[in-house]
């Protein structure tokens, strides 16, 4: 048996699914214990989003040193010209 695609489980949960999709969904759900279990899944976590208010997040400014070594290393990379030396950029370069 197929199962849901995810992007639609997650369109339900966040209640963004539209009515055809919503009707198609509920046909397979009322078969398949696994998508609704992940279907259940992602309910609670889209209702724990919801219930986050505003408020509740403080927004937290990164200490000067973090700017300074962002300062720093795109410095050097205008310096030499965005290589690391090995003819590579330095994006994406594991640390």
């Amino acid at each position: 048996m197929d199962h849901c695609d995810p992007v639609l489980l997650a369109a339900l949960a966040f209640r963004e699914a539209s009515e055809q999709e919503n009707r198609a969904a509920e046909r397979h759900l009322e078969h398949c214990a696994a998508c609704r279990e992940e279907l259940r899944a992602l309910r609670e976590l889209a209702d724990t989003a919801r219930r986050a208010a505003p408020a509740d997040r403080v927004p937290v400014r990164p200490p000067p040193r973090v700017w300074e070594a962002i300062a720093a290393e795109l410095a050097a990379e205008r310096r030499d010209g965005g290589r690391d030396g090995t003819g590579n950029g330095r994006r994406g370069r594991p640390r």
